[in-house]
């Protein structure tokens, strides 16, 4: 029984994935998980601790994790699921998305930057395969990023829905803040 055990344990580390945290910005990022919309296997790891400038932190992530990485800067809100931000009158705070070895995708990663709850650091994504996005201010294309308060994910209805959304393969990420 423990060898059962101890092999599926195992298994599961193996099938988790590494999000690099790298911060390029002079100034020390804080940063929120969330498990929203609470539809994958929960994170339930330790929080992300503050990364200080030039710092980088390995965040593992569960095989099949479903959720948010966000920018918490002072007075923005964005702590629980990451809601705050403009949306409610605080300060802004960008995010990433993300949706690990999903089955709609032929178990890949669908990915993206999210500045819905308002633009508060520049972000770079590289997936595995060396592709990325970058967002490095509020007006980014739409195909960048989500723009500030737009909810309905179609560039203020001047786009396709989701446009901002990447996919890339399952394994490790780095997201680079400042890039």
């Amino acid at each position: 029984m423990f060898a059962a055990v101890l092999v599926a344990s195992l298994l599961a580390v193996a099938g988790a994935h590494t999000i690099t945290l790298r911060n390029n910005c002079p100034w020390g990022v804080g940063l929120t998980l969330s498990n929203f919309p609470h539809d994958g296997v929960d994170y339930s790891g330790p929080a992300i601790p503050d990364i200080p400038a030039g710092g980088s932190y390995n965040l593992v992530v569960p095989t099949r994790w479903n959720g948010r990485i966000c920018d918490r800067p002072p007075n923005s809100g964005c702590q629980n699921d990451c809601f705050g931000g403009i949306a409610f009158g605080e300060a802004a705070c960008s995010m990433t998305e993300w949706n690990f070895d999903s089955s709609n995708i032929g178990g890949n990663t669908d990915y993206d930057i999210s500045n819905i709850q308002g633009y508060s650091v520049p972000q770079k994504i590289i997936a595995p395969d060396g592709n990325s996005v970058t967002c490095t201010s509020a007006g980014c294309p739409c195909n960048q990023a989500y723009r500030p308060g737009d909810t309905s994910g179609t560039c203020g209805g001047t786009g396709p829905v989701d446009q901002a959304t990447r996919v890339g393969p399952s394994g490790d990420y780095t997201v680079v803040y400042c890039p």
